[in-house]
C-alpha cells in the first residue's frame, strides 16, 4: 500500500510543478530596460495621441488596450518571431480588417467575437505574421462596435497601423541603443547552403524548428548560434575533463563568450 501511495505523492508534486514558473526570473538589468522601452513608446503613441485632440479622436489618434501587449512583446522578448515587425505591423492590421468587416456585418456580440478571433488568428497564419496581440486587436474591435460603426475601416488605419507603426518604429530604436538586436537575425545565406557553425542548412534548422512546434518561439538563425554555443560548450567541458586538461588553461573554445553573444 505504500508503494501506490508514494506513486500519488510523486505525481501530484509533478502536477504542482507544472503550474509553476517555467521561465528563470530575468537577470540584471534587463527588465528595467524593456519595461522602460515599453513605457517610453506608449508614452510617444499617447503624445501623439494628446496633439491630435479631439478633432484627433474623431480622426482615430487614440490608443487600444491591445497595444500594451504589442510593446511587451516587441521590448521584452525582441528576438522572438512573434515580435519581428512584419508579424507586428501586418498581425494587428489583418486583425483589424477581419474585425471591422465582422462588426459591419452585424451579428450578435457574441458571435462577433468568436468569429473576429477566429478569422484573425487564420489570417495572420495564412500571412505567416502571427502576433499574439493581434487576437486581442481583434476582440477589441468587437467591443468597440459603435466606434467602429462609425469610422468604418479608417479605424484600421488609425489607431491600429498607426499606433503599430509607432511602437515598431520605437523598438527599432530604442533595442538598439540598449544593445538587443531588432529586428532579429536573418539566414545570410541561400535556404539550401549549409551554415559551417552547425553544418546544417537554415531549411533543415526551419524543419527541426517545425517539427519541435518551436518556429513561432525561435529564429532560424538565433536557433543555428544556440546550436554552435552549445556544440562549443560540450567540446569546452570534454577538454577539460580530460587527463591534462587543467595545465592546459582555462575553457580553450570560449564559449561562454559564445553563449552570451548568441543570446542577444
Amino acid at each position: 500500500m505504500a508503494y501506490p501511495k508514494r506513486r500519488r505523492r510523486a505525481r501530484l508534486r509533478r502536477t504542482l510543478r507544472a503550474f509553476g514558473p517555467a521561465m528563470q526570473r530575468p537577470g540584471g538589468p534587463e527588465p528595467f530596460r524593456a519595461a522602460l522601452g515599453a513605457g517610453l513608446a506608449l508614452l510617444a503613441c499617447g503624445v501623439l495621441v494628446s496633439l491630435g485632440g479631439v478633432s484627433g479622436t474623431r480622426a482615430g489618434l487614440f490608443l487600444i488596450a491591445p497595444l500594451g501587449a504589442t510593446a511587451f512583446l516587441l521590448f521584452a522578448v525582441p528576438n522572438s518571431p512573434l515580435a519581428q515587425p512584419w508579424s507586428a505591423v501586418v498581425g494587428n492590421t489583418v486583425s483589424a480588417c477581419v474585425a471591422v468587416t465582422v462588426v459591419l456585418l452585424g451579428p450578435p456580440q457574441a458571435v462577433a467575437a468568436g468569429l473576429a478571433v477566429f478569422w484573425a488568428m487564420a489570417g495572420m497564419a495564412a500571412l505567416r505574421a502571427m502576433h499574439p496581440p493581434g487576437g486581442a486587436v481583434a476582440l477589441a474591435t468587437v467591443l468597440s462596435a459603435p466606434v467602429v460603426e462609425e469610422m468604418g475601416f479608417r479605424f484600421v488605419l488609425a489607431p491600429v497601423l498607426l499606433d503599430t507603426v509607432v511602437l515598431v518604429g520605437a523598438a527599432v530604436l530604442f533595442n538598439r541603443l540598449t544593445g538587443r538586436r531588432y529586428p532579429f537575425r536573418q539566414p545570410a545565406v541561400p535556404a539550401t547552403a549549409p551554415d559551417p557553425r552547425t553544418g546544417l542548412s537554415p531549411e533543415e534548422l526551419a524543419g527541426l524548428l517545425r517539427r519541435a512546434n518551436q518556429s513561432a518561439n525561435i529564429g532560424v538563425e538565433d536557433f543555428g548560434r544556440l546550436l554552435a554555443a552549445a556544440e562549443a560548450e560540450v567540446a569546452a567541458h570534454r577538454a577539460e575533463s580530460r587527463p591534462g586538461a587543467a595545465n592546459r588553461g582555462a575553457n580553450p573554445c570560449g564559449t561562454h563568450r559564445g553563449l552570451r553573444v548568441a543570446s542577444r
